[in-house]
């Protein structure tokens, strides 16, 4: 029995075998296809496997997210609990996957302490339940957090993510029933009316809040506040956006957008995002699957 299952569509080959060699080096058992042999029935060896594995790792690309195989695979994965997803081009993932927390592999060459394959691997290990083999750079001991003895705060942390997340959410829901707000759709102009700014530039929401925004994280349900926190924010098309972050903490997500004055903002799920276009420079909250709240300003 194989430890973790690969799913990948066949134009990313080369990077399935560089990552099924790099968690062999790991000790991870790994089954992708070139284990199926000559005369097996292929879709008969790959069910099997795929009902065996302890972890399914789905590799996101053009390719696979149009791959109904891939997307089928990674659907047992996430029905069985065991899908870790990892994304090696930056594409806009399939709806139904965009909520869990995805690794990024982008640029990966097989290094040992990239930053996305660490988090690929701490992933994995959760899911099999392990430890799992220990990955430390120069860097990661410089700016690693010491550990804190609990000090009673977790709840206090939950309840101000909690309540965070409720702003958000409070924020959202305000600012669409107001009259001059409600509708997040474009207007057309009335007669002898002037489009208004933001009205023109409607389908390119994503553009107007894309940058990197520098703040802190002031809460999360798995540690303390963390200051000199960078999370950028990058267009997919006019109306979402991919946010990712030097803090491993916060996970790559797509967020779909709205409009409510000179507020876009986004309360779709368990994850909660503002950004404030009125002030100078814009300020963004986020609140990633209610894990962690961030706040911060576009440098």
């Amino acid at each position: 029995m194989h430890n973790i299952f690969i799913s990948y569509a066949s134009e990313d080959r080369e990077q399935a075998h560089l990552l099924a060699e790099a968690f062999a080096a790991r000790g991870w058992s790994v089954w992708w296809d070139r284990h199926v042999v000559p005369g097996e029935a292929f879709d008969t060896r790959i069910e099997q496997a795929l009902d065996a594995a302890h972890c399914v790792v789905v590799l996101w690309s053009s390719a696979s997210v149009a791959s109904e195989w891939v997307k089928n695979e990674a659907a047992v994965g996430v029905e069985r609990g065991v899908l870790v997803p990892a994304m090696i081009a930056a594409v806009k993932l399939p709806l139904e996957f965009r909520r869990k927390q995805t690794a990024d592999l982008s640029g990966w060459q097989g290094e040992a302490e990239h930053a996305g394959f660490v988090s690929l691997c701490a992933g994995v290990s959760r899911v099999l339940g392990e430890a799992g083999p220990r990955v430390e750079s120069a860097a990661s001991r410089s700016t690693a957090v010491p550990a804190k003895k609990a000090d009673g705060r977790g709840p206090a942390r939950l309840m101000l993510i909690g309540v965070v997340a409720a702003l958000l959410g409070t924020l959202a829901l305000w600012l669409l029933l107001q009259p001059e707000h409600g509708d997040v759709g474009p207007h057309p102009p009335g007669p002898g009316q002037p489009v208004s700014p933001v009205a023109a530039t409607e389908a390119s929401l994503a553009a107007r809040i894309a940058g990197t925004y520098s703040g802190e994280v002031m809460a999360d349900s798995k540690g303390g506040s963390r200051s000199d926190v960078s999370v950028t924010v990058t267009a997919i098309d006019g109306r979402s956006v991919r946010i990712t972050s030097d803090y491993p903490r916060i996970p790559v997500v797509d967020v779909p957008l709205n409009r409510a004055g000179e507020h876009v903002l986004s309360a779709e799920g368990d994850t909660a995002l503002t950004v404030d276009l009125a002030r100078q420079p814009p300020q963004l909250i986020y609140s990633p699957h209610g894990e962690l709240s961030f706040s911060g300003v576009r440098r």
